[in-house]
């Protein structure tokens, strides 16, 4: 047997272990006499979670107000869209609490089991395809010229860091290119300092003309064909740019993913999303390396081949993502996109809910917005792997399996809390459904932190709070911003406070 077929055989024992290992543990709970505490711990978990949800749905609709994307249809807002499915729900409940209890549990019994495996599922793909994923590249023998933009927009409390820390590349061979995006603050006159000690290049745009306009313009004025885009607050690893250009070596590579991470882990906010970045964006890519197919290079840090760029049509405005829209037309054009963990990119994290729930209302409306646009490439075998695997993977990851996870919680929490019920006959349930999504969760950050560069152990010590509340406020972010796509409302580029924390 291959080392790759025995992982993969390792993989299903595991996973099928922990689908049995609830009942065993259930009775192991029952010998030690500890059930009180067990029960009372887990309904605790259950309370936190009722409380974030229904407080993310409060708040977030205050919030909302405050963005620069208007609301013009008040009436039909998300949040009342989802309170009233959520009052709906209860109402079903408690009529099946009163006239057909048997019905409930059924239903109960198979939503859990549904999910269950739904996740289950998931969990195996990813684990499993990320396990068995290898870099395989070669060192160019000589070095070649790449171009690094920077596109800013009204980023003076960063901008300077991120230029350094360009400057400070131990890869010679570079460009480096500033495009100010008709900043209104003080970045074009910090970035103009800096060019005249440093052998960088400034090009201003009068006019915002959005990101994506600001990207173009810097790789129609570069002079090499691999191109490195960044972010204006990331700070790279001096590092970064030689394990992103061996992987040209292939002429069918057309990009290529650098390893982003959370740099200002200073707050527990930030912390969360620290490990949220490792333990499920960076999981998910070196899932999607297995085949090749990485569905979004990332702002922070990607490398492209400007050729290519040419020839899928650059960036463009049309959605909110332009990195995963720009990601897809590569894949469609038959190309290869690849994941480099050695590649680190170290980006600032929103410190404050406000501006991560703008920062992932972007995200979440922008992923929509690209899976919308590229519909056609839904099992589609004219695109292979991409379209018969790749893209309606992230579909059902982005879309249906977080709907799914977000309705099913609201269901058992309705039932634990309806006084009809009698949560007592479920207890069973919801006690397996709060370990088994603990104890899986667990085993992914762990390894995930394992096989990523430069992570400790110690941000672990996080995996409660990020149980017990973020993830199901990012989740309701989620179901609330993609809502509002489905809904059409107008959106703008949301920008967060930066801090120059890192």
């Amino acid at each position: 047997m291959t080392f790759k077929k025995s992982i993969v055989v390792i993989l299903i024992i595991i996973i099928s272990l922990i689908l049995f290992a609830s009942e065993l543990m259930i009775h192991f709970i029952n010998f030690l006499n500890i059930y009180p505490m067990v029960y009372w711990i887990t309904y605790i978990s259950a309370i936190i979670g009722v409380l974030t949800v229904i407080i993310t749905l409060f708040w977030y609709g205050n919030a909302r107000i405050r963005f620069s994307s208007p609301i013009k249809k008040k009436t039909f807002s998300s949040v009342k869209i989802i309170l009233t499915i959520i009052t709906i729900l209860g109402i079903i409940q408690i009529i099946l609490s009163l006239f057909a209890q048997e019905l409930l549990y059924q239903l109960t019994s198979i939503l859990f089991i549904t999910l269950s495996v739904f996740f289950g599922f998931r969990t195996f793909v990813n684990l499993s395809t990320s396990l068995l994923f290898r870099p395989n590249i070669k060192e160019f023998g000589t070095i070649s010229s790449v171009s690094i933009i920077i596109p800013a927009y009204n980023e003076g409390k960063v901008i300077e860091k991120t230029i350094r820390s360009v400057l400070e590349l131990s890869y010679s061979q570079k460009e480096i290119i500033v495009v100010d995006d008709g900043s209104t603050d003080d970045t074009l006159k910090i970035a103009k300092l800096m060019e005249t000690n440093n052998p960088i290049r400034v090009i201003s745009k009068r006019k915002n003309g959005g990101k994506w306009g600001a990207l173009n313009k810097g790789i129609e004025s570069s002079k090499s064909d691999i191109i490195v885009c960044i972010d204006a607050d990331t700070v790279l690893d001096k590092n970064a740019i030689q394990p992103l250009v061996n992987h040209f070596i292939d002429s069918k590579v057309g990009a290529v993913a650098g390893n982003i991470k959370v740099g200002n882990r200073d707050k527990l906010l930030t912390k969360l999303q620290a490990l949220e970045y490792i333990s499920n964006l960076n999981i998910q890519r070196r899932s999607e390396a297995f085949f090749r197919k990485i569905t979004v290079v990332p702002g922070p840090l990607g490398a492209f081949r400007k050729s290519i760029i040419k020839e899928v049509g650059f960036y463009t405005g049309d959605t909110f993502a332009e990195d995963a829209d720009l990601t897809l037309k590569i894949l469609r054009a038959g190309y290869k996109i690849e994941y480099e963990p050695k590649s680190i990119g170290y980006t600032e994290a929103p410190i404050s809910l406000f501006d991560l729930a703008k920062q992932r209302y972007r995200w979440y409306r922008g992923l929509l917005q690209v899976i919308i646009k590229h519909k056609g490439m839904f099992f589609n075998p004219k695109y292979g792997t991409t379209g018969l695997f790749i893209f309606p993977w992230i579909s059902l990851n982005g879309l249906i399996f977080s709907w799914f996870n977000f309705f099913a919680s609201v269901w058992i929490f309705i039932l634990i809390f309806n006084p009809f019920s009698g949560f007592l006959i479920y207890i069973h349930i919801y006690f397996f459904w709060f370990f088994f999504f603990l104890i899986i969760e667990i085993v992914i950050s762990m390894y995930a932190i394992y096989v990523d560069v430069r992570e400790k152990p110690k941000i672990l010590f996080y995996i409660i709070a990020y149980k017990l509340f973020y993830r199901y406020m990012i989740n309701t972010i989620r179901i609330l911003s993609q809502l509002e796509q489905y809904l059409k409302y107008p959106m703008k580029w949301e920008t967060i406070k930066r801090t120059s924390a890192l």
